[in-house]
């Protein structure tokens, strides 16, 4: 890297290189090449105890705020004149606090963000939905260079992160990224703020991406059933796990078969077990099991499921056979069991089933029940009546929306509810396809918060064979092939915010029910009160924010209110922006407590709720809560503000 920036500067001897310039922006903001800077940008806030940071556009500076334990991303967008500019991955200083020990540069992460053509847009999103319309490039692959050319007059963003260590000190810090340059390099102030709570390591929504293994051995050069495609398994494995994926689609294909002279058949699991210990590892939990079946003609509206035989070599190698699931699922369950990985398991039977062949996919679960009956089954569906055949429904977003109540009779039954997106839907819902906002990517989590459902199911991790545009853009992959592993995107890196977002929710509502339990309040309904909160940003399935600010404003809320609920005066604070200019202040707080805020007061009454309303005045206010001889100064942001 430093003979190429070398080389740059010997040609700019002749024509001195500017440096570009520079802005930063929301992780969340699709950065086109023809991007330019906002006409003022904000300034580097001065961080007093307790300030509300955010990466919102055109500040001068990173500002972020996150729990211990939690990643937290912004963009540095370069902007070059038209001379030659080369740039180097950025750097990050330790992170100083007033108190305590530095952050290490070591927590900070950067990669220059890639760009692909788009030929086509989603076909049924209207374009007010899309983040721009095709043919253009658009931003998502971060790229593992270490350097980058900047073009004359595009902009060039760059993806930063922090990873907040679980042993950091609570508090602000201060530090500065550095970007090396042709012409000497850029600093930018970063400020971060780490709230006095922990992100815990395994998060509970349960997400699963399906993986393509022989794309992965072919595209990573790593051929199948080499040490080398085992070690790419093993990263990639990591890589899954730091985003929080925590089930893992196993190929029951991974078995081996024979069948002896006797004509038993025997299974060698050894592929399988390899597989599914390097997941164990790396802190999976579910081991999801392929489909049992699937169409008889491939055909969408076939009528008849049939299921899927197992090949097995004949005697002494002789001439293939097949076995029914009949046959072999029996020694799968009790492979599972000796195994102790039953009770983690689940197991597909066919994939999507309509109304046209949802008689005979039933009959293909009872089968499949038959054979291994301690195995739960799920299945993405299109029908909202499969009581009895299904353990774990995973329904289309937009059928859930359809048949919200039949799917919430089902959960009330005890069946798992989870939900999945692929090419479809589309239209106002969230999706993660590449031509839409970011953040419909990163409410898709919202959503299974507000929803309930306790899981999230997407085809396409790196279904990289299928065509790109086959479906929708991005529908097939979010990731990219790299180098020994695959390269994360910007979609991937909002998946994995939007799951910790998911987190903190039900962190607030955790917190909110404990309190109410220590204070004698079994009238309180934990989950309406965090529901609150999470509605300011996802108010529905089409109604949610389109605006990265918002989104941020209403996370930080939800992290002060866990905050501030272990606090001298529990309490959790939600200050929105109301229509007539005024900010309502409402929330929780212990009974008796009072809130005051620029002139105005409000005590808490003996369901422990409050509100009161005060003139606007800016994007965060300063909450005093008193009870007794006890005080808690909460700075909380201004929702809409």
């Amino acid at each position: 890297m430093l003979a190429m920036i070398a080389a740059t500067l010997a040609l700019a001897q002749t024509a001195p290189v500017q440096p570009p310039t520079f802005w930063v922006t929301s992780s969340l903001d699709n950065v086109f090449r023809d991007a330019r800077p906002p006409s003022a940008a904000a300034p580097v806030p001065e961080m007093t105890a307790g300030a509300v940071a955010s990466a919102a556009s055109g500040q001068a500076g990173v500002f972020l705020t996150a729990f211990k334990g939690q990643t937290v991303s912004a963009q540095i967008v370069l902007l070059s004149d038209d001379a030659p500019n080369e740039a180097g991955l950025p750097t990050s200083s330790p992170l100083k606090a007033p108190a305590g020990k530095p952050m290490p540069a070591t927590v900070f992460r950067a990669a220059f963000v890639d760009y692909v053509r788009v030929e086509k847009n989603s076909t049924a999103t209207p374009a007010p939905e899309l983040a721009r319309k095709a043919p253009d490039d658009f931003p998502d692959p971060l790229s593992d260079a270490a350097t980058c050319a900047l073009r004359p007059r595009q902009a060039q963003p760059v993806w930063v992160a922090y990873s907040v260590p679980r042993n950091a000190a609570a508090g602000d810090y201060a530090g500065e990224i550095t970007v090396p340059l042709s012409a000497g390099a850029l600093r930018v102030p970063v400020r971060l703020t780490v709230l006095d709570a922990a992100l815990p390591a395994d998060t509970r929504l349960k997400v699963t991406v399906w993986m393509d293994h022989n794309s992965l051995a072919k595209r990573l050069n790593a051929p199948m059933d080499t040490e080398a495609f085992w070690t790419a398994l093993t990263r990639t494995a990591a890589m899954m796990r730091d985003h929080h994926q925590n089930v893992i689609l196993t190929p029951w294909s991974l078995i081996g078969a024979t069948r002896g002279a006797d004509g038993k058949l025997r299974l060698d699991f050894a592929r399988f077990d390899r597989w599914v210990e390097i997941f164990l590892a790396k802190g999976f939990q579910g081991i999801e099991i392929s489909h049992m079946g699937g169409r008889k003609n491939g055909q969408w509206e076939d009528t008849e499921f049939v299921s899927y035989p197992m090949a097995a070599t004949g005697p002494d190698g002789g001439k293939p056979q097949s076995a029914e699931l009949e046959e072999w699922l029996p020694l799968l369950q009790e492979h599972l069991k000796q195994r102790n990985w039953l009770t983690r398991s689940i197991i597909h039977v066919a994939d999507e089933p309509i109304d046209v062949n949802v008689a005979s996919w039933r009959q293909l679960a009872r089968r499949v029940k038959r054979a291994a009956p301690q195995l739960r089954r799920i299945d993405a569906v299109h029908v909202p009546d499969l009581a009895g055949d299904l353990e774990v429904w995973v329904p289309q977003l937009n059928y859930y929306q359809q048949w919200e109540k039949r799917f919430e009779q089902a959960r009330a039954a005890g069946s798992e509810i989870w939900f999945y997106t692929a090419w479809v839907p589309q239209g106002r819902f969230p999706n993660r396809l590449m031509d839409y906002p970011l953040i419909k990517t990163r409410m898709l989590q919202w959503l299974n918060y507000t929803t309930g459902t306790t899981g999230y199911l997407h085809w396409g991790f790196n279904q990289w064979e299928v065509p790109f545009l086959q479906f929708a853009p991005g529908d097939n992959a979010i990731v990219y092939p790299g180098d020994g592993v695959p390269k994360s995107s910007l979609r991937y890196e909002a998946m994995r915010e939007g799951i910790e977002d998911h987190e903190m929710l039900c962190m607030l509502e955790d917190r909110l029910g404990a309190t109410a339990k220590r204070l004698g309040l079994p009238q309180v309904d934990a989950r309406k009160l965090a529901l609150e909160f999470a509605r300011q940003a996802a108010a529905g399935y089409e109604t949610y924010t389109r605006s990265p600010d918002r989104l941020e404003a209403t996370r930080a809320a939800i992290g002060r209110a866990i905050v501030s609920l272990d606090g001298p005066v529990p309490c959790a604070i939600l200050a929105r922006q109301a229509e007539g200019g005024e900010v309502e202040i409402t929330g929780f707080a212990r009974p008796g407590a009072v809130l005051s805020v620029a002139g105005m007061r409000a005590a808490a009454g003996s369901d422990g709720r409050f509100s009161l309303a005060v003139a606007a005045g800016g994007t965060a206010m300063a909450v005093e809560v008193v009870l007794d001889r006890a005080k808690l100064i909460v700075q909380t942001p201004v929702v809409g503000g």
